[in-house]
């Protein structure tokens, strides 16, 4: 089927179904005036605040009472289950740092951008977000966490092909809050944490950190004697400092430092991490004019220790560090206008910095990689409104000019049957026009139709343009690219949510992207190493078209004030259309996008009685490789959080993750054993506030 029969067929089959299902919630309900209304804003959407019901795009804002609620400590977790989301790691398995875990829309890896406050998390050479694995911002201070569905690029730049997380702190209040919690649980696994917040007139200051350790999980189906559990020592600082500058205007200096060890299952393999990052953000909120601004740095230090199969992993071949750096810079201007209309200008600047260094423990080889990408970028963003505000109209542009410069990559020893090299490149420029259009209308108390399109890009990255990837005793062995395109999406969704009865919202949306220049691996040949062993080599590559659509639906009910229910499916297909360098990839389907995604659940909140939350999630068809040979069956998994307050002071928590001890594959690899995950999990703890 070529490209644009199947666009008219998803396109009919989307307007099919909302056409059907249109006038069964129109006949559902029966006009009445108390709707419940969610009255969440969100900023990432416009780089303004709008409320959640006029927002153009597909958006889910969870509360800090959400966050709070959920079993989960890290922002991976704790997303998971929203509609569209796939998360395809463990955090078990947090070490294996050169992937982000969250794909949205079944775009791929890696091409989701998280943002903390505003400060790109997504380094461009190595995602660092993926080795931290989002554990970095400590739950406590989140104050809500807003998921935005389809590309920002015509907001934000690179990264945000299938959309952007974007995770907002908390500001300090005048009321104090302090609390310290301590946790146990499987796997030998301790932790201990602390906050406190707090506001003085004008000043105000929230700290909050702790540290956690874990013997781990053994991840293989059949252990090797070499195999030890994958273990993790974790430790986190977060602090933050605000003045009130005026009644309109405030300042904020915001710093973080974390640090881990992580094993990867075998003595001699394992990686360590440095962190640290910092950002000031300032903003004025006049009658006539609005002002922002934002300047970060982050930093890290990351090792990751590679032993050698030549005497079954007992010993350590290989030291590799990669110190990098990343600092910028956002301003926007923000103009209203008295017919509710909001006039955003900006410009943002980014510079990334890497070095990689590979230290040999008993030879004097050489290897390494290093680079330079810079982002300098003007956007403007406006949102209209009509038919007294029935009808907002959102349109954005954006342009990035990205330069790709002091790139190298060296090896003085053969190794993995692969002669020496020691390559320079020269300074490469590229240009990325984004725009976008987004329409939400209010065709009456409890309908809301929404449309939007727009162009999402990813420029490669540091680390796929130079670095040569060798993992597996040599059996995994991936070649640097230095002429990788960015990659380019044009994507578009129309959906309708309603209101069928007064607390039962209900959403339909069916979306489709286009796709071109995908960067992914490919297989291009096979040999053998020392022992005898299958050696797979890869090369990353522009895949030259991939077509994306699915659906999504969603259901809120809220039968009474402390109770929560919820359920979402995601029926998702990503398949390779065309590829000029391998036809026999064309109409296989793309690694790690699960064609059913189910969740569903249910949350009761009555501090006096029990908090109890809930949360089953279904997976089904997803395969881990490009040639669609390595395929995971179907698979269920339930977790369960449930809490007590006693005295107003002391709460008593058990989380429970996947309760019913389901086996499954996180992932599958050539010539190597899959991965899988740990089991059931529980921790227990309890918090003091005072």
């Amino acid at each position: 089927m070529n490209r644009w029969k199947r666009v008219c067929l998803t396109s009919g089959i989307g307007i099919f179904i909302a056409a059907f299902l249109f006038p069964v919630w129109v006949s559902a309900v029966e006009k009445d005036e108390t709707i419940h209304r969610l009255d969440e804003v969100v900023v990432s959407t416009s780089r303004t605040e709008i409320s959640v019901s006029d927002a153009p795009q597909s958006v889910t804002v969870l509360s800090s009472e959400e966050i709070m609620a959920s079993p989960h400590q890290r922002v991976e977790d704790i997303v998971r289950s929203m509609a569209g989301i796939y998360n395809f790691r463990h955090y078990s398995q947090q070490s294996n740092g050169i992937v982000s875990p969250l794909i949205i829309r079944g775009v791929g890896k890696n091409r989701v951008l998280v943002l903390v406050d505003g400060v790109p998390q997504n380094d461009n050479f190595n995602n660092s977000i993926a080795w931290v694995a989002w554990g970095h911002i400590p739950k406590e201070t989140i104050e809500r966490i807003e998921i935005v569905r389809g590309p920002t690029s015509a907001l934000y730049g690179s990264e945000g092909l299938g959309g952007v997380i974007h995770i907002i702190t908390k500001k300090p209040r005048t009321r104090r809050k302090t609390s310290i919690r301590a946790d146990v649980g499987t796997a030998d696994t301790y932790g201990g944490f602390g906050f406190h917040s707090q506001k003085i007139k004008d000043f105000g200051f929230m700290l909050a950190g702790g540290y956690e350790e874990s013997d781990g999980f053994y991840m293989t189906d059949h252990p090797e004697t070499y195999n030890i559990k994958r273990y993790r020592d974790v430790g986190k600082v977060f602090g933050k400092a605000t003045y009130d500058l005026n009644a309109s205007s405030d300042l904020s200096f915001t710093a973080l430092y974390y640090d881990h060890e992580t094993g990867k299952g075998r003595k001699f393999f394992y990686d360590e991490l440095e962190l640290d990052q910092y950002w000031l953000n300032y903003s004025y909120e006049g009658e006539h004019f609005g002002l922002k601004g934002l300047v970060y740095l982050n930093r890290a230090d990351k090792t990751a220790y590679q032993d050698t199969s030549k005497d079954f992993y007992t010993s350590l071949l290989r030291k590799e560090e990669a110190p990098s750096k990343t600092w910028g810079a956002d301003f926007q201007g923000t103009i209203p206008f008295q017919c509710g209309a909001n006039l955003v200008l900006g410009a943002a600047f980014k510079e990334s910095t890497w070095d990689y260094d590979n230290e040999y423990v008993e030879s004097t080889r050489d290897a390494g990689a290093e680079g330079k990408q810079r982002f300098i970028s003007p956007f403007a963003n406006m949102d209209l409104r009509f038919f007294d505000n029935s009808l907002i109209v959102n349109l954005g542009a954006r342009y990035d000019w990205i330069e790709t410069s002091d790139g190298a990559n060296w090896d003085s020893q053969a190794g993995a049957g692969r002669p020496a090299y020691d390559n320079e490149y020269g300074t490469d420029t590229e240009g990325s026009f984004s725009p976008k259009l987004g329409i939400a209308y209010h065709l009456d108390d409890k309908t809301t139709l929404r449309a939007s399109g727009g162009k999402g890009f990813r420029a490669p990255s540091l680390f796929e343009l130079y670095k040569v990837h060798v993992r597996g005793g040599g059996t995994y062995y991936r070649e640097a690219n230095p002429d990788l395109k960015p990659e380019e999406i044009w994507s578009y969704d129309v959906g309708a949510e309603r209101f069928l009865l007064d607390n039962l919202l209900g959403k339909l949306t069916f979306y489709q992207s286009f796709a071109e220049d995908y960067i992914g691996d490919r297989l291009i040949g096979t040999g053998t190493i020392s022992g005898g062993k299958t050696r797979y080599d890869y090369k990353l590559d522009n895949i030259s078209e991939v077509d994306i659509y699915g659906i999504e639906t969603e259901l809120q009910w809220y039968p009474a004030s402390e109770l929560t229910f919820f359920a979402n499916y995601t029926y998702n297909i990503s398949e390779v259309d065309k590829d000029e360098n391998n036809a026999d990839l064309e109409g296989n389907y793309l690694p790690n996008n699960p064609r059913h995604n189910l969740h569903f659940g249910g949350r009761y909140q009555n501090p006096k009685i029990v908090d109890v939350s809930l949360t089953a999630n279904y997976y089904a068809d997803i395969y881990y490789d490009n040639e669609n040979t390595l395929k995971a069956g179907d698979y269920w998994t339930v977790d369960v959080a449930v809490s007590r307050r006693f005295f107003d002071r002391l709460t008593v928590y058990v989380n429970a993750e996947n309760i019913f001890d389901e086996e499954y594959a996180i992932s599958k690899t050539q010539g190597r054993a899959d991965t899988i995950a740990p089991g059931a999990i529980v921790t227990g703890g309890v918090k003091f506030e005072f």
